[in-house]
């Protein structure tokens, strides 16, 4: 490996019909565009550069979506949780799983 660390923190895919904010660009963020960032941090992996990526984990409301672990597979992806706090509905706020894909072990 290099000393060379690159995080990748992406517009994260969403997770519910209700939830898809992805307008830090007028053109969106769409599953497209996160397979793109998937082929960038296989080209990086390829130079040995230290790669971490966090997103939104699809399985918290369908588990049959297998999204990320087809774009990453062989990284390691672990699922960590993450509090959510901000919601309009009190009953749909708290804990809900993100995923953190590294190309080293953790």
């Amino acid at each position: 490996m290099t000393d060379a660390f690159v995080y990748f923190d992406p517009p994260y895919r969403a997770i519910s019909k209700t939830s898809a904010f992805k307008a830090y660009s007028k053109n969106g963020f769409e599953d497209a565009d996160q397979a793109r960032l998937a082929h960038t941090f296989k080209k990086l992996d390829k130079k040995n550069v230290f790669l971490m990526l966090s997103n939104s984990d699809p399985k918290n409301h369908d588990p049959n979506d297998h999204f990320f672990d087809d774009l990453y597979k062989g990284y390691n992806i672990r699922r960590v949780p993450a509090k959510r706090m901000i919601n309009s509905n009190p009953s749909k706020r708290g804990t809900i799983n993100e995923i953190v894909v590294t190309n080293y072990d953790v």
